[in-house]
């Protein structure tokens, strides 16, 4: 009882939670940093585009290939040493980048390896710490900690983009990888200032692989809920893969400017932030599977508003408006996992859901890329529109998503 009372009511009065916080938002801000100033620093040393999708390419391959064996990981050893051991690996990889620039010897097969090994630090990094949330925030406040972890990210989408280009046009184009380097430091000691125990009690136990690498399927799709959930993120991961290039040919196609062009993604990011913070309020009023059920048919009702000749400030609105409703169900969800997913077996469960939602972008994108070349931007918007639908219907009459709980565990409220 002891324990409880002493426990703080507000998670912000949390001192292991805020060190989190702290850590996670220089982690995410960082991640999006390095995403902008690959590309624009490929394009910088050689001029060519398709290099700078190659990279980009590059580090979207460790995620697919090690996701899983990493989630295996995050459960049978130290999340913390995890967390440590891929800050220290992207800030020696990230750091390396700009000291051999000033030596005069930065080439391109340098950039792939460090995108390369710079991605496995960070999916490391992903997947340990969303396993440690949990023993960070405790159970009675997974929702709230849910919210702010999707308020992260949209924070990094908003402050990222800019900082990136600002440092990379006034200080140096690898002036923005001494800025990420230097985060890492201070995600290092914000995850050695936490004090709660953030994995397994030790021992830990002992790494079977052929059972642990099938872990985290096997209790996701045990669930008729989680699998439910899972196929419904994953289409929609796949469907909006490409949605930025989408969005970007739609305006400038309607003449929008440069300005406007980057509002859209603006207001999708405010939107975001938004939803994150609501995200509790709709699960109170509605319950879960509603919220669920809500966003899908909301945003099949707005995306058809693309399809209107409009300006670049209305075209953010809508996309806008869709990043709320997604937000909001990806807290909702996120919450649902920690709560129903045991501990012990977050990292794997994490592991599994990294893989096959990174295994959907390229993918995605690539599809996107052709459907714009071969049937024009009103034909793509009508195809993600139909897919919209069919992921509506099966929303409503999937049978997992009428299961909230698993056959072995207590029915949980969907409230």
């Amino acid at each position: 009882m002891a324990a409880i009372e002493n426990a703080p009511r507000r998670l912000r009065d949390n001192r292991d939670f805020r060190f989190w916080w702290g850590g996670t938002v220089l982690s995410a801000i960082g991640d999006e940093v390095t995403l902008i100033a690959f590309p624009l620093l490929v394009l910088f040393l050689t001029g060519s585009p398709t290099h700078a999708g190659l990279v980009g390419g590059v580090a979207a391959v460790p995620p697919l290939l090690l996701s899983v064996p990493i989630g295996v990981l995050a459960d049978r050893t130290s999340r913390r040493a995890l967390m440590l051991g891929g800050s220290v690996v992207s800030a020696i990889s990230i750091t390396s980048i700009p000291v051999v620039h000033l030596l005069g010897e930065l080439t391109l097969p340098h950039l792939y390896v460090v995108a390369f090994v710079n991605s496995v630090a960070a999916t490391v990094y992903r997947i340990a710490d969303t396993a440690a949330l949990p023993r960070i925030a405790g159970e009675e406040k997974l929702g709230e900690a849910a919210s702010q972890s999707e308020t992260i990210w949209g924070i990094s989408a908003i402050v990222a983009p800019p900082l990136a280009g600002l440092l990379f046009e006034t200080a140096g184009p690898t002036s923005p990888f001494w800025i990420d380097a230097v985060s890492f430091v201070a995600i290092m000691v914000c995850v050695l200032a936490i004090r709660a125990r953030l994995g397994a009690d030790k021992p830990y136990p002992e790494v079977s692989w052929r059972q642990d690498l099938t872990t985290g399927a096997r209790v996701t799709l045990s669930r008729p809920l989680v699998r439910a959930l899972t196929i419904l993120t994953v289409a929609g991961d796949f469907l909006f893969a490409g949605i930025g290039l989408l969005l970007i040919v739609m305006v400038r196609e309607n003449g929008a400017s440069g300005l406007e062009t980057g509002t859209v993604f603006t207001a999708a990011a405010v939107g975001g932030i938004l939803g994150s913070v609501l995200a509790g309020r709709v699960e109170d009023r509605i319950g879960m599977i509603p919220a669920v059920l809500t966003k899908h048919w909301l945003t099949a009702a707005l995306f058809p508003l693309l399809l209107v000749d409009l300006p670049g400030w209305a075209t953010g609105l809508v996309w806008g408006l869709i990043s709320f409703q997604i937000s909001i169900l990806n807290v909702i969800q996120m919450k649902y996992l920690m709560s129903v997913i045991p501990n012990s077996k977050l990292g794997r469960v994490e592991g599994f859901l990294t893989f096959i939602e990174q295994g959907s972008l390229p993918l995605g994108y690539a599809l996107t890329g052709v459907l714009l070349g071969l049937l024009g931007t009103t034909s793509t918007l009508l195809a993600y529109e139909a897919v919209l639908l069919v992921l509506a219907v099966f929303a409503t009459v999937s049978r997992g998503l009428r299961t909230p709980a698993h056959p072995d565990e207590p029915a949980r409220s969907s409230g």
